[in-house]
């Protein structure tokens, strides 16, 4: 190749030279540039003690303000609801600034100190987080250091300023996404966040709402720890919901219903067919969740029309086992004045797993069978030998519903068992069954002094004791309509869910239906009470 031909390609490589480095001097320039103004602005949020707004930006934001409430009064059609969406979205950006700062300076003036121990960290440094808040991205500086004594890193502003450690969520959002995700799943959630102006995804949500159960779980577990003692016990019931005003009964309703599990991850079909083939028991989809509520019987009351209702209640919920749900539920009928109730009345359905758990945590409870579940199973036997809803079955029924309802259980079971006795097969063994059924119960069947009792309210005889006789539950309506509350969330089509999910999703709800959802999100106390 010659000089001639060689000159044209080093002129080139000379050209694309000159280029690289001018462009690498000006990434480097713009960099350093970036690198002083970054560290200008970390100094200047360093330096915050304050919030505020400036005269200027508080100029610029009167005057959008005033062009946005120009706009809308132009336009006749455009109501308060447009003129309320101007002012959100105008305030939005100021409200931004001014929540920025405030948490800048209230991380500045946090003592740098070891959370645990007390003592300043070492070596010192500076770190910026973004953070995703109910008015936008904010950018928080904080300082952090080493603990000898723990061997880690800390940053205390984090603590004091409420954000966990590897979630950008503000508490507000981490109390959004909670709320919203027990109430629905987390694609309607997005639609509902919006309106409120929030733009989240539907993982932000999930993943979100799925750390706060966690956590949620976590402080369930710290209430469950203060029944390892009774001094810490004998506590508990002195902080039970004000004094009692006089004796009162504390009822206890339990049930349960089926939620469906998502076994081996899909995996359920060929695992079924794998423990079928080897003669083991196989996994199933639907699996128990185990629900009680409590109340004291002079929280019960009815609204001017006869229907019943409860001003005040305990609620429990889980799907860990029934050892949990007993656990929990005694912890919940301390906060509801199990230390200052005259006696416990449990009622429930008749499943043999809840008497015996009731008996082994509540062993002088007096106990009901539902009363009207008791007369379905007269009713199934009367619907297995005459037919549905015909009048023989009817004419059959009545006299022992009559003997049921005056306590008379022995005479129904004597009944039962001349029926069975000129039956065969499966007619009988389905009669056998209801008497079990009633001789298992027999001891808490106990209707006929509340059944007169009311019979006496309502025709204006009653005693002072029949009137509050009267007011004692019959029924576990209470139980049933709990359970029927939960379903509507966890028990929608399609759905499926792992134990991990649905444990941690009903551990939110309850702590929203108790109305200790503060002892999750501080910041959600009213402010009469709030510490700040």
């Amino acid at each position: 190749m010659t000089t001639q031909t060689l000159r044209p390609q080093r002129q080139v490589q000379k050209a694309q030279r000159r280029e690289r480095k001018v462009l690498a001097e000006a990434i480097l320039k713009e960099g350093a540039a970036q690198g002083a103004q970054a560290a200008a602005e970390m100094a200047a949020a360093l330096a915050l003690e304050r919030a505020h707004l400036t005269d200027d930006e508080l100029k610029d934001w009167q005057r959008d303000m005033e062009q946005r409430l120009k706009q809308i009064h132009e336009q006749p059609e455009q109501n308060l609801g447009f003129i309320e969406e101007a002012v959100a979205r105008g305030c939005r950006e100021s409200l931004r600034l001014l929540t920025e700062r405030a948490a800048q300076a209230k991380a500045n003036a946090t003592p740098h100190q070891c959370p645990k121990h007390k003592i300043p960290l070492q070596r010192e440094q500076v770190l910026g987080r973004s953070i995703d808040s109910r008015f936008g991205p904010l950018k928080i500086y904080r300082r952090y250091g080493w603990c000898e004594q723990c061997e880690a890193w800390h940053f205390p502003a984090d603590l004091v300023l409420g954000l966990n450690k590897n979630s950008p969520a503000s508490p507000y959002l981490q109390e959004v996404t909670a709320l919203l995700n027990t109430k629905m799943p987390s694609e309607q959630a997005v639609e509902v966040a919006s309106r409120f102006g929030l733009e989240l995804s539907r993982c932000f949500i999930h993943r979100e709402a799925h750390r706060q159960g966690l956590k949620a779980q976590d402080v369930r577990q710290a209430q469950l720890a203060q029944l390892d003692s009774w001094q810490q016990i004998q506590n508990l019931a002195a902080q039970a919901a004000g004094p009692a005003t006089g004796p009162f009964t504390l009822v206890i309703e339990i049930d349960a219903w089926n939620i469906r599990e998502r076994d081996d991850w899909g995996r359920t079909h060929q695992a079924r067919q794998a423990a079928l083939r080897q003669n083991k028991e196989a996994p199933s989809k639907w699996h128990w969740v185990y629900v009680a509520t409590v109340f004291r019987l002079d929280h019960r009351a009815e609204t001017a029309s006869g229907r019943p209702i409860i001003s005040q209640r305990g609620y429990v919920c889980t799907r860990l086992s029934i050892e949990d749900l007993m656990r929990q539920l005694y912890r919940q009928a301390i906060d509801c004045g199990l230390g200052q109730a005259r006696d416990v009345l449990v009622i429930a359905d008749g499943a043999t797993w809840i008497w015996k758990a009731v008996k082994d945590r509540f062993p002088d409870a007096r106990c009901r069978l539902d009363l009207y579940h008791a007369d379905e199973h007269l009713w199934t036997v009367a619907r297995e030998l005459y037919g549905k809803d015909t009048p023989e079955a009817r004419q059959w029924v009545e006299p022992l519903l009559k003997q049921l309802h005056q306590d008379k259980t022995a005479t129904v079971i004597e009944s039962l068992k001349d029926i069975a006795a000129q039956l065969k097969d499966k007619l009988q063994e389905k009669v056998q069954a209801q008497i079990t059924y009633f001789d298992n119960n027999q001891n808490r069947i106990h209707y006929r002094a509340i059944l007169a009792a009311r019979k006496a309210v309502k025709k204006g005889t009653a005693t002072a004791e029949q009137k509050i006789k009267a007011t004692e539950p019959l029924g576990s309506g209470a139980i049933e309509s709990t359970c029927r509350q939960y379903q509507c969330r966890f028990k929608r089509t399609g759905q499926f869910w792992s134990l991990e999910g649905d444990e941690a999703l009903m551990c939110l709800e309850t702590f929203w239906r108790n109305n200790r959802w503060h002892d999750l999100f501080p910041h959600a106390k009213p402010p009469a009470f709030a510490n700040n």
